[in-house]
């Protein structure tokens, strides 16, 4: 299989983690996944097609694409081209703060659009972010190793470039500032933050459904995977067993099982970066028989082992 050309740069700082990735035919192909935070993503370079919420989402340069926690979506995907990337992955805690700041009426707002148009400063604003983590000292992460997943990538650590957009920086400017910044642009334009009956575009609408999404998130992170049974979730829902798969899948964008596995992994990320438990006391604690199979499961979901994802730092 042809390997990509892939740079890469993580990011961790208090209430977020930021990724950056360039290079020609850089697109990174997934299967359907989500994470426990907002994600703010600005494309810089290129197009790129991604699924969310099981519908396609084509995207240009200038672009931004918005991500509710928990919300299923795939990785990019596009045609051999140039493409240049950030990705903003943002605390749901560190959001809360801010909107309790604000005085809004949502006190976990969840964005209501999936792509905007054209946005010229929240890019900028996004930019100068990266600027200032690179220069602050702020831990940037180049994964050493091959993450074990499909299509065939090699992260290379090498030179990062100058971000695609405006050069001149806020006189002044930190990281948490900057951070705030973005955070606030995009809620305050893309978010139920001020209008709290818009709808979220992570939004179960199949009711039936929605209940049983609610259960699996209440589960036991330390309870065996075995013990959810289909039936069990079929139940809840109050469908035949088949039918609930089929109607799961097309609703939420993955099968239950694979939303218990990356739950869990979830829950084991935010304990990374939250406490300072033994890598292998967080494997059991979310349901792995061991560290060697947790470890695997991982570096396919975030794309670098625990032990490199907790050198992110606190959040």
């Amino acid at each position: 299989m042809k390997r990509l050309d892939l740079r890469a740069a993580f990011y961790g700082g208090a209430g977020f983690t930021l990724y950056h990735a360039w290079g020609p035919n850089s697109a990174l192909p997934l299967s359907p996944h989500f994470h426990d935070e907002y994600l703010i993503c600005a494309q810089l370079v290129g197009e790129e097609e991604c699924q969310v919420s099981g519908k396609i989402q084509r995207f240009s340069a200038g672009e931004v694409v918005l991500i509710n926690p928990q919300q299923v979506h795939t990785g990019n995907q596009t045609a051999n081209e140039e493409l240049e990337y950030l990705s903003l992955y943002v605390d749901r805690s560190l959001v809360e703060r801010l909107a309790n700041e604000l005085g809004a009426p949502s006190a976990a707002p969840e964005f209501t659009v999936v792509k905007t148009g054209p946005q010229p400063e929240l890019i900028h604003r996004m930019i100068e972010l990266l600027c200032l983590v690179r220069e602050s000292g702020t831990h940037a992460l180049y994964p050493g190793l091959e993450p074990p997943s499909e299509p065939d990538v090699e992260l290379v650590p090498s030179p990062e470039p100058t971000p695609t957009g405006p050069s001149p920086r806020t006189p002044g400017l930190d990281v948490e500032t900057a951070l705030r910044e973005v955070v606030v642009h995009a809620f305050e334009d893309f978010s139920n933050l001020r209008q709290p009956m818009l709808r979220s575009t992570n939004r179960v609408s199949h009711r039936r459904i929605a209940r049983s999404v609610e259960y699996i998130r209440e589960l036991d992170p330390q309870a065996e995977a075995a013990s959810v049974t289909l039936d069990q979730l079929a139940e809840v829902a109050g469908l035949s067993k088949y039918h609930f798969l089929r109607q799961f899948s097309s609703a939420v964008g993955m099968t239950p099982g694979a939303y218990l596995r990356t739950l869990r992994l979830c829950q084991a990320a935010r304990k990374l970066r939250t406490t300072d438990m033994p890598i292998l006391e967080i494997a059991l604690s979310v349901g792995f028989a061991d560290h060697p199979s947790f470890s695997r499961a991982f570096a396919r979901h975030m794309g670098m082992t625990p032990s490199e994802y907790q050198k992110l730092g606190p959040l």
